[in-house]
């Protein structure tokens, strides 16, 4: 498990909790109960939301730890854009605290974790990028995302992964071993890439392939 925490952000949201799990036996159990907490109303809908509160991502079609750390990345950038103004004065920092404003992600999903997934996503279809990032019944390469503040600890954070995710904990390095290159060729469009094969080494195609996708979901929302 490795945890970041990135300041310049909302507290709330500013510590970011990664676990990767292969061989996870029981996604068709997780998928299930994100259903049953997402239509479930009232004060037990509030208590199944908050024990599946996670992003889950499926690791076959993540490239790297490269790609999944730029994926969170863009994704807060976009949710919490700058709103400073060239044009006007500099505020005084002195009687502002950033940390005590509460600030709500702007999100063209439901929150922080599911709009991981459209970041991801080469296009801005949601269902699409549920579909084809998102947890499914047959996925066993497993990537959680947790946004916490700083002061909740890494430990409680996994104590509450493992009520879910029944699955091997591995480091995050190990995305690169268990990339299914097939769907990630078809969902990035690398066709050309693969066409080079005649003067490249596969090594060389190999890091073009990545360097793409991460640059593809790098700049997802500047155009």
């Amino acid at each position: 498990m490795e945890t970041y925490t990135l300041p310049s952000f909302p507290s709330e949201y500013s510590t970011i909790h990664l676990c990767y799990f292969q061989n996870v036996r029981n996604s068709p159990e997780i998928k299930k109960r994100l259903v049953v907490a997402a239509t479930t109303k009232g004060e037990e809908g509030e208590k199944l939301r908050s024990e599946v509160d996670f992003g889950f991502l499926a690791g076959d079609v993540l490239v790297s730890k490269d790609h999944l750390l730029t994926s969170i990345l863009t994704t807060l950038l976009y949710s919490f854009p700058s709103t400073s103004n060239s044009n006007s004065e500099i505020p005084s920092i002195e009687p502002l605290s950033i940390s005590s404003i509460p600030i709500k992600p702007k999100t063209r999903t439901h929150n922080l974790h599911s709009e991981i997934l459209l970041t991801l996503s080469p296009n801005n279809n949601i269902t699409d990028s549920i579909r084809r990032h998102g947890i499914s019944d047959t996925t066993s390469n497993l990537v959680v995302v947790k946004f916490t503040n700083p002061s909740q600890s890494q430990e409680s954070v996994y104590e509450g992964i493992k009520r879910v995710v029944d699955g091997e904990l591995i480091e995050l390095d190990g995305i690169e071993r268990n990339t299914d290159w097939t769907r990630v060729d078809k969902i990035y469009k690398l066709s050309e890439l693969n066409a080079l094969k005649s003067s490249h080494t596969p090594e060389d195609i190999l890091n073009k392939k990545k360097s793409a996708v991460i640059s593809a979901v790098g700049i997802k929302n500047v155009i």
